[in-house]
């Protein structure tokens, strides 16, 4: 079956990072980065043809073929796919969550059966809390 837009079960994450160039201006920078093919470019409102306008081939920046003016709008959209399943990219979540923590896992016994000890140890506080 098809389906306009992305099929079910498919997201993707957009971040757009807008520039005001300098004159002469050929390189942009994204403010988050980009997977290669995934990243659209407007110049003053008008989407660029990749490899004819521009060239994007290193995931953190753009190279214009013919350089911006002074006070042009350079919007940077780039896109991350995502199934239902993903949750952050590593990246994301060594960002964001709290980093250093260390499981002390060892095995108890008790009279009726054996069971997994585990000590958090990070030196104060948990993240849960």
């Amino acid at each position: 079956m098809s389906y306009l837009g992305n099929s079910p079960g498919v997201a993707s994450q957009r971040n757009t990072t807008t520039i005001t160039a300098t004159a002469g201006q050929t390189t942009f920078t994204t403010t988050s980065g980009y997977q290669l093919g995934y990243i659209d470019v407007f110049l003053n409102g008008t989407k660029l043809v990749s490899d004819d306008d521009f060239t994007a081939s290193n995931g953190t920046s753009i190279t214009l073929a013919i350089a911006a003016d002074l006070g042009d709008a350079v919007e940077l959209v780039s896109y991350t796919p995502r199934g239902l399943s993903d949750g952050y990219t590593k990246l994301e979540a060594d960002a964001k969550f709290v980093t250093g923590f260390t499981i002390d896992a060892g095995v108890a016994s008790s009279a009726a059966n054996d069971y997994l000890q585990i000590n958090a140890v990070d030196g104060g506080a948990y993240p849960w809390q």
